[in-house]
């Protein structure tokens, strides 16, 4: 396996008391306010494991004690397989990833610069970018293809995904249909493997804030519970909307968010694999708009790493966002920051870290390119600085002597390419180069970029028998295959 991820938890913005103030709200919230669920089969299911519930209001009571003995079922470290094994990831404490996000349903066009409706195509050709960049480790659907039906955009988005990248695939369902049909495809790819031993795919099914589990997602996440298929439940919280305006009352109700659906996996089927997943966001009172790029996101995404820890749960969070419009030094400031603070605070799968704009509502391939750079950055932060016999490099300091330089030096030729970051899109000619080069700037750079992935980078389809058997199963997928 290449990626194996860098050592992480630098920037801790609770302390340990605080840590323990917000897991105790939450459990006062899950056994006195309790979550709903619209859903009278999983109601029942809750109510046989030990749940009070109330079948009138939809909701479910926890008990503390209860909650805890469960959420202790889940696994603290999640694989996610690839059709390419090397690109294996274990997500775990101490390793950081970065996922792209979804799901867009604009794009900015890679020839014109303009706007316009997002379609399957887009979803190929992001993928085969997203496979050669190297800061970039799980594939999370980008787009919705906007020409297909509802009923059928399910298989084609994974589908699409797993032929056109080696990396894992990561995204949301909209039917339980989908998912049953989304998990055979998988199960043909894999063959003999099981998805339970080599999970090529995983789930998203974002709950609802405040406190509600969507039924329909209840019975996705049941479905992926019994086939060994990792979950996401993620929840989008926005302070002073779904949740309290302050930033300690919506952790603790996001943090009860998010073990609540780490909860209801573990009653499905005790060890499933499930993150805890948290999207926390706020809103500009003064327009009621969403925003995504916020810092207070960095910073509620970093405590929630440290309630993560506090759970020993494997964590699913958000950075590398921005409330930008197009690929300027807003995009860049508020990604950047995000980025860094979750890396450094522990986060260990961030998505929506690449790609988007205008709050995860715009891709585009060029900001993909110059994300990818600022997640290098980022990783190259949270792995810090190696202090050790080799690297203090007394024996090359006492060879080279005063007055010497070290630029032919073994010791330099040994560290060259893993000590320090060397950016693609980053300008650092000085300004005579820059306009003998062409001035380029960092967008017109990942413009040419992308474009150069894309007509030189040669993703290995799936083989030939496979796309035989899928298709057969499948036809429909015959029609629209990008």
């Amino acid at each position: 396996m290449s990626f194996q991820g860098f050592s992480s938890g630098y920037y801790r913005p609770l302390s340990v008391k605080e840590v323990e103030r917000i897991h105790n709200t939450s459990m006062r919230i899950l056994e006195e306010v309790g979550f709903m669920i619209d859903n009278d089969r999983v109601l029942k299911f809750l109510e046989d494991y030990g749940c009070q519930v109330d079948y009138e209001n939809k909701r479910v009571f926890v008990e503390t004690k209860l909650l805890l003995k469960t959420i202790k079922r889940a696994p603290a470290r999640i694989f996610l397989c690839a059709r390419d094994e090397e690109k294996d990831l274990i997500i775990e404490p101490n390793k950081t990833f970065f996922s792209n996000g979804g799901t867009a349903i604009k794009m900015i066009d890679l020839d014109n610069g303009k706007r316009r409706d997002t379609c399957l195509k887009d979803l190929a050709q992001i993928c085969k970018v997203v496979d050669i960049l190297k800061n970039i480790h799980v594939v999370h659907l980008p787009v919705y293809p906007n020409e297909l039906p509802m009923e059928t955009v399910d298989i084609h988005r994974f589908f699409t995904a797993l032929n056109n990248n080696t990396k894992h695939v990561m995204g949301g369902l909209y039917t339980l249909q989908g998912a049953r049909d989304v998990i055979r495809i998988a199960s043909i790819i894999n063959g003999s493997n099981s998805l339970a031993e080599k999970p090529i795919i995983s789930f998203i099914t974002s709950l609802i804030s405040p406190l509600k589990i969507e039924g329909n997602y209840a019975d996705i996440m049941y479905e992926a519970a019994q086939n060994g298929i990792p979950v996401v439940t993620s929840v989008c919280s926005i302070a002073g909307l779904t949740t309290p305006i302050t930033l300690a009352g919506q952790l603790a109700q996001l943090n009860a968010e998010a073990l609540s659906g780490i909860f209801l996996m573990q009653v499905f089927k005790a060890g499933s694999p499930a993150f805890y997943s948290v999207v926390p966001t706020i809103a500009d009172m003064r327009s009621m708009q969403f925003l995504f790029g916020s810092i207070e996101s960095g910073l509620m995404n970093s405590a929630l790493a440290q309630m993560a820890s506090f759970y020993n749960l494997p964590m699913y969070s958000t950075g590398g966002v921005t409330d930008s419009k197009t690929s300027d030094i807003q995009a860049g400031f508020e990604k950047g920051m995000s980025s860094l603070m979750l890396s450094l605070a522990g986060g260990q799968l961030i998505h929506n870290s690449a790609g988007l704009l205008e709050g995860s509502i715009v891709f585009s391939l060029e900001e993909l390119i110059i994300d990818d750079e600022i997640n290098g950055m980022a990783l190259r932060a949270a792995r810090g600085i190696e202090i050790d016999e080799q690297t203090l490099a007394f024996a090359a300091i006492k060879e080279v002597g005063p007055g010497g330089n070290y630029i032919t030096h073994p010791h330099t030729m040994n560290y060259l390419h893993s000590e320090n970051f060397f950016p693609q899109v980053a300008e650092r000619s000085n300004y005579v180069e820059w306009i003998q080069k062409g001035a380029w700037t960092s967008p017109g750079k990942a413009n040419k970029i992308s474009k150069d992935i894309l007509e030189t980078h040669h993703v290995p389809p799936l083989e030939d028998n496979v796309l035989e058997q899928i298709e057969k199963e499948f036809p429909q997928l015959q029609q629209l295959k990008v």
